[in-house]
């Protein structure tokens, strides 16, 4: 009997996802595109009988209550890095395993970016770029060196220790705050672990690199722009919700902060009328900064073995909430899977 998996709307790179897991021989169902939220007629229609959920959700988000009305429920998969939109906690609670799109093409494109985007402001190449582009010559602004800088990383997972190892050879200082991580995993990198304030007292350049949940909504704010080092330079792309983005244009209007790079943003797309999408300070991309051929194409391949293993009871590919392990061997043995180790 072939799986029955439900394949919610998902970016368009990620459209070929249904045919790939029909060639596993699952028997797919593709949530309406348009939807806006879990009627109970969607519910009986798509999840009463689901196994595995795949996709994005960002449209309906997929909440506890989703995955209590799925009794047969194994694993919800997230074809990207991000699952803000699934509550993983009420996942783990009921023993459902959740994947993600963490691919290194992924995670490592994003580090790349946040290299590239330092390099970029320090040598002011916005500035000299116009400048000829515009029929000038040699811009008034010539930047500065990375050497020599001091670049903290707020978070310090897949994505901050490629960071890391890609400034390995620039001759800068390196540091990290991160509660969850143990300051024996940065010390190989060259990094040292601190306190969010002292990161911020001493930080030329800050890259935000956490996740979104509750703790982290509006992290960095009036209270921490304050405490940065004057003509600091911020880069956000991790999640928009993470910066309070009032308080990001006053703090660069106020100059307590020289700029900002913004590719993710507190709702997107971006209102026209915000501020940060034309300011002279800020580099704007749309969420996709990090993104490259060769993850479009890690993506939907992760996706569909993460949610082949889930379905079969081994341990996931990209793994986000490993925490469930125990109870979710239990939901299998529950449901007749016989679990890998």
């Amino acid at each position: 009997m072939p799986y029955r998996v439900v394949v919610g709307p998902s970016p368009a790179a990620l459209d070929g996802l249904p045919a790939l897991l029909e060639a596993q021989g699952c028997e797919v169902k593709l949530l309406p595109a348009l939807s806006e939220g879990w009627t109970n007629d969607m519910i009986r229609d798509y999840v009463a009988d689901a196994q595995a959920l795949v996709g994005t959700f960002a449209s309906t988000k997929l909440p506890r209550s989703v995955m209590e009305a799925a009794p047969h429920l194994r694993v919800v998969v997230s074809p990207i890095i991000g699952t803000e939109h699934i509550d993983v906690a009420a996942a783990t609670d009921l023993g459902i395993a959740v994947g993600y799109g963490a691919t290194p093409e992924n995670y490592l494109g994003v580090a790349e970016a946040v290299v590239m985007l330092n390099a970029i402001w320090r040598k002011r190449f916005l500035s000299k770029f116009e400048t000829v582009r515009s029929g000038g010559w040699r811009s008034l602004q010539p930047g500065n060196m990375v050497r020599g800088s001091t670049i903290g990383l707020i978070g310090f997972g897949n994505i901050g220790r490629a960071v890391a190892k890609r400034l390995a050879g620039w001759e800068c200082e390196v540091i990290a705050c991160d509660p969850y991580i143990d300051p024996a995993v940065a010390e190989p990198l060259g990094v040292t672990m601190v306190d969010l304030d002292t990161l911020l007292a001493k930080s030329d350049t800050v890259a935000l690199l956490v996740t979104l949940t509750d703790e982290t909504w509006h992290m960095i704010g009036a209270a921490q722009f304050a405490k940065m080092k004057r003509g600091a330079f911020l880069i956000n792309v991790a999640r928009g919700g993470i910066v309070d983005e009032a308080a990001l244009v006053r703090a660069i209007d106020d100059n307590l902060l020289s700029g900002a790079a913004i590719d993710t943003w507190e709702q997107e797309p971006p209102p026209l009328i915000n501020p940060l999408r034309a300011h002279p300070c800020v580099i704007v991309t749309a969420h996709n900064i990090g993104h490259s051929d060769e993850a479009y194409a890690s993506l939907p391949v992760a996706a569909v073995e993460n949610t082949m293993r889930g379905l079969a009871g081994q341990p996931l590919l990209h793994f986000r909430n490993p925490e469930v392990l125990e109870k979710w061997r239990t939901r299998l043995q529950r449901l007749g899977v016989n679990s890998g180790s």
